[in-house]
């Protein structure tokens, strides 16, 4: 399956470990936290459809870990 990058197209609160939930979804409907919440997989079979159009997301998530260093500290 592909997919189309549209999360500037919709609002959410925080991933919680598989989930996230929607609270603006691409047509324009809002939704309470946790009222509607998507995953991050892209199964046909998994993908919950939007309670308002029916549209199937997924999502993925990035993270990068970043040590700080004095400069001092380097010299």
């Amino acid at each position: 399956m592909s997919g189309i990058d549209v999360t500037s197209q919709v609002e959410f609160g925080p991933v919680d470990d598989e989930l996230l939930p929607i609270t603006r979804c691409v047509c324009g409907a809002t939704f309470p936290a946790w009222t509607y919440s998507i995953s991050i997989y892209d199964e046909p079979g998994l993908l919950t459809p939007c309670p308002k159009c029916g549209r199937r997301l997924y999502f993925s998530s990035s993270v990068r870990v970043y040590e700080y260093r004095d400069e001092e500290a380097d010299q």
